[in-house]
């Protein structure tokens, strides 16, 4: 599989763009699945795994609210321990997770994550917020061109329940660095949490994370 590579260019760009210092990690959700899109180091992309098989962390609340979510400091903080013990490991000290709608059940959360205590001015938190619509967009058109493609050639409606499942377990273990036991359980928990086919699961997994297609095998 080809992976695409905006997710990991719009964490680097929020980087450069934000403010100086900050690693960046982007979350996509939909029905329920949340996975890690992009991170621009691996510090935060192992943050925000964690949140993916936990199901709980400042990204997941700032989906299901679409609001921001401003951990200033992350020692003080009592919520989403797993996530919070990871993020002190790592030695950042302040996060903000800014959602963003993509389309009706899929959303994206811009998570910012600081080696300094509680950066986060009223004007660095405008400038997240329209980086995460930013980022939504474009999301969204990919997705868009996506499903397009599937209409026109068939991209996935041509693929197996199997094929496309393991694909998109492929695509998980990928962006989210885990193994495939636990690439299975994210995808199996999205499925079952949401009531949705994992086939529909696993194929907008691949829609917005793979580039084009290949030939069924």
């Amino acid at each position: 599989m080809h992976f695409s590579n905006y997710p990991y260019e719009f964490a680097v760009r929020a980087a450069t763009l934000l403010s100086p210092g900050l690693e960046v990690s982007i979350t996509m959700r939909e029905h329920g699945l949340a996975i890690r899109a992009g991170s621009n180091s691996e510090a935060s992309g192992r943050c925000d795994r964690v949140e993916a098989l936990t199901g709980v962390g400042p990204c997941i609340d700032a989906m299901d609210e679409l609001h921001a979510q401003v951990v200033p400091a992350i020692v003080e903080e009592a919520r989403w321990a797993a996530w919070r013990e990871q993020a002190l490991q790592e030695g950042f000290r302040s996060a903000v997770a800014v959602p963003a709608l993509v389309e009706p059940g899929v959303s994206i959360a811009l998570n910012l994550y600081s080696r300094l205590v509680d950066p986060w001015t009223p004007q660095l938190l405008t400038a997240a917020d329209s980086y995460a619509q930013l980022t939504a967009s474009a999301v969204r058109l990919r997705l868009e061109v996506a499903k397009l493609e599937d209409h026109t050639v068939g991209l996935y409606r041509k693929m197996s329940d199997s094929i496309v499942t393991e694909r998109a377990v492929g695509a998980i273990m990928h962006t989210n660095q885990c193994d495939e036991s636990q690439a299975r359980q994210i995808l199996k928990s999205a499925s079952q949490h949401r009531n949705v086919e994992a086939r529909e699961v696993a194929e907008t997994v691949l829609r917005a994370l793979v580039f084009g297609g290949e030939k069924e095998t």
